[in-house]
């Protein structure tokens, strides 16, 4: 039987404001929701969703929006392409 509890879990490594932070890959919905989000430039919908993703974390860490609100639009930018670049490695790369 195939069992998805066997799947090995990558991890997006971040630092923010000092906090090391390990961030697991999102579920369809999540990416969906930040995809949507990117689109439509809102930046509360923006700051919203990148803080549920990056709460998502081994560390088990929250990160609020206000903890996200004192990033700059280039650190949030930057921050959101790098994890769309690691979740296009990952996916084409099974073994990394």
């Amino acid at each position: 039987m195939f069992d998805l509890n066997n799947i090995i879990t990558r991890y997006f490594e971040v630092k923010i404001n000092g906090f090391e932070l390990e961030i697991e890959p999102p579920t369809v919905k999540m990416l969906k929701r930040l995809t949507e989000v990117k689109k439509t430039e809102n930046i509360n919908d923006f700051v919203e969703i990148l803080a549920k993703i990056l709460s998502k974390n081994k560390q088990r860490k929250e990160i609020t929006v206000e903890l996200v609100e004192q990033m700059t639009m280039d650190q949030m930018n930057e921050l959101a392409e790098a994890y769309f670049m690691w979740l296009g490695r990952v996916k084409n790369h099974p073994n990394l």
